[in-house]
């Protein structure tokens, strides 16, 4: 009985030291995993000065970091909390017994930099921090909670207003795969002008890395209404782009949408726009993108790191060229008042044929496709018409009306002068040089063949038509 108790003793100390040594390490293997997965961010990011402190304890550690981001006048500085597993204390008070590598509380806050407007200053020194919960599993995997509070902020006669924003985010140890929402339910801009309002804002991502390292999946915005009363309405805005491996290429597809958009008295929608490109080769993507987070974590004057990447940008597009890639313009649809908008092209960059990685200028040669575009006329009177509206409102302001002419100037008068001087207007704004008429509307067609160019049926030469 007495060496059964003592066996019994003996493996309850264990237990018992085992449970108390657990916290401290997984605090060391949260510390490694969570520096592991900002160097991650910071070098997919090309973030600056993005240097980690820690301060690891027994059940819980402390972690700052501050980075800026490429191409703002902004930073970011970072503060977190950390409990250890195998049971964070937090999660335990709120009945949660799952075992856990770690819970992270992490507070971003966005200050401006040195070369920041000042108005962008003020308004993010006003804007309260964003807040994410992290929970990391034993493996490493994790969850996050995302919260903007919301606010308001003025500046002069200017103000800002919004809801607050939530979203979540799913993602491995190693950020190979990631998913993430985040939505703002409604943001608002008051000014002298008028009120613009943005609703139901959601943004979402699932992205994984496939061919060469090269992160694929989809990505997508899309906002319920935006409108800036009684000037404009549009509704049931959609962007999205979806990159997929196709062998060794990487394949983009991009569509554009809106249901309805509303301007003045007309309505146009719905509309859509889906482009298509082919043949980008993944490894030289992956080469290209690693290129510019190098530059851009960089610390070294605007201008400079600009010239870099427009540097790089020809080097590499010379390169991309090795596999004939292609752009596609698969649809463009604009239903409008009296008819539809449509188009479509297409383009093939022929680099198999020429080496145009040593002089990428020479890509202007290498290209071609054609590319056709059609409205009704209806929609070339709309665009022209906020012109003969400021001319004869200008006519009236330096006194070149009559009273009686001024008087006359209704709705329907203007209407009436539109009608007429549209033909000239139209000329005057370019549509009659790249137009022509067709089928009671207007069309564009366009074909390049190794720098000749072809509009509607006539070739250009000496670069005008």
């Amino acid at each position: 009985m007495k060496r059964i108790l003592l066996v019994v003793g003996i493996v309850a100390g264990l237990m018992i030291i085992a449970l108390a040594a657990a916290p401290y390490w997984l605090g060391m293997q949260t510390e490694a995993a969570f520096k592991e997965t900002l160097n991650t961010v910071a070098t997919r990011g090309g973030l600056s000065g993005a240097n980690t402190e820690f301060s690891r304890g027994w059940l819980n550690s402390t972690a700052s970091n501050r980075f800026s981001l490429p191409g703002a006048a902004v930073a970011v500085e970072a503060s977190h909390r950390i409990e250890h597993g195998p049971l964070p204390l937090s999660r335990l008070l709120a009945g949660d017994v799952a075992p856990g590598l770690a819970r992270i509380e992490s507070t971003l806050k966005i200050t401006p930099d040195k070369a920041a407007p000042a108005e962008l200053a003020s308004l993010l020194k006003a804007m309260p921090s964003i807040i994410i919960v992290t929970t990391l599993d034993l493996a490493g995997d994790g969850s996050s909670e995302i919260s903007l509070p919301g606010g308001t902020h003025k500046f002069g006669e200017e103000q800002l207003k919004w809801s607050t924003a939530n979203g979540t985010m799913l993602f491995d140890r190693d950020l190979k795969k990631i998913r993430a929402d985040v939505t703002l339910p409604s943001f608002q801009y008051e000014s002298g002008t008028g009120t613009l309002i943005v609703n139901s804002t959601v943004v979402s991502s699932d992205i994984y890395e496939g061919t060469a390292g090269y992160m694929f999946g989809r990505n997508s915005l899309s906002v319920g209404k935006v409108s800036m009363a009684p000037l404009m309405e549009i509704s049931d805005i959609r962007l999205s782009a979806i990159i997929q491996p196709q062998g060794k290429f990487a394949t983009m597809k991009l569509t554009y949408g809106v249901k309805q958009m509303t301007m003045a008295k007309d309505t146009y929608g719905p509309g859509t726009l889906n482009i298509a490109i082919r043949n980008l080769d993944a490894a030289t993507l992956k080469q290209f993108e690693d290129e510019l987070n190098k530059v851009n974590a960089r610390n070294m004057p605007e201008e400079q790191k600009q010239m870099m990447i427009a540097g790089k940008l020809m080097e590499y597009a010379g390169k991309l060229t090795r596999d004939n890639p292609e752009i596609e313009v698969t649809r463009l649809s604009i239903i409008a008042p009296g008819g539809e908008l449509k188009g479509s092209a297409k383009f093939v960059v022929q680099g198999k044929e020429q080496d145009l990685s040593a002089n990428p200028m020479l890509i202007l040669t290498a290209i071609k496709g054609s590319a056709e575009l059609t409205m009704p006329e209806s929609l070339a009177k709309a665009m022209v018409m906020p012109q003969i509206q400021r001319d004869l409102a200008l006519l009236q302001q330096e006194g070149k009306l009559s009273r009686e002419e001024a008087a006359n100037l209704s709705p329907e008068t203007i209407d009436q002068i539109a009608e007429q001087a549209y033909p000239g207007y139209l000329s005057g704004s370019g549509f009659a040089r790249w137009f022509v008429r067709d089928n009671g509307g207007l069309k564009f067609s366009l074909s390049v063949n190794r720098g000749q160019v072809v509009v509607n049926g006539v070739p250009m030469t000496g670069g005008s038509r």
